[in-house]
């Protein structure tokens, strides 16, 4: 079992069930723009590069319900190189399972509350920090790791989590469930301790 954040590629890895998950989150697809090339592009390469044997799209693939041939073009392609599994988030109709378990992992979106006695991997807030595009990590009260992705996608922004504390999403913070936590940059340098 363990966790590795990919910080300069907005992704984490999770060994458990003997498994080696790649987790990316907030893609935001929409059949408007070019993005998703790129996002392809960028996930096989992390999948080859990682060995993954499943890929989690942790939620809001789509951008308010907009964008289905981009997602289908996603889904189609990855799946021709690993196990795919797509999570519903907050922009997803609700035909996308909203969570995903292993033995010691909770893979959700974070919009809702799936608090079970989990190790948690989350989307949803996309943390930024002085502009940049950060990974919160930390203890839950429960004693359980987490773990809150930026967007996958690099063309999408987020509130700074010290100025906008207000605007942080996601029922870890709306319920206080939060020990400790930490900020850490692309670059994989810690930042700083950060108290929501």
């Amino acid at each position: 079992m363990g966790l590795k954040l990919l910080h300069k590629d907005r992704a984490a890895l999770v060994t458990d069930d003997g498994l080696k998950i790649l987790v990316i989150s907030d893609l935001h697809l929409s059949d408007e723009n070019d993005v998703v090339q790129d996002l392809i592009k960028k996930a096989k390469k992390l999948v080859k590069t990682h060995k993954a044997e499943v890929l989690i799209v942790n939620g809001d693939l789509l951008n308010f319900h907009l964008g289905g041939k981009s997602l289908d073009l996603f889904d189609l392609e990855l799946s021709k190189i690993v196990k795919v599994e797509l999570m519903q988030g907050n922009h997803e109709p609700e035909f996308f399972e909203p969570v995903l378990v292993t033995t010691n992992y909770c893979f959700c979106h974070g919009d809702i509350d799936y608090m079970i006695d989990k190790n948690l991997i989350l989307g949803h807030t996309h943390p930024f920090y002085k502009n940049s595009p950060v990974f919160l990590k930390g203890i839950l009260k429960n004693g359980k790791e987490f773990a809150v992705l930026p967007p996958f996608n690099e063309e999408l922004l987020g509130p700074d989590v010290e100025k906008e504390k207000e605007f942080l999403l996601g029922f870890i913070f709306q319920r206080k469930l939060i020990k400790t936590c930490e900020i850490f940059g692309l670059n994989g340098k810690k930042i700083k301790d950060f108290n929501p």
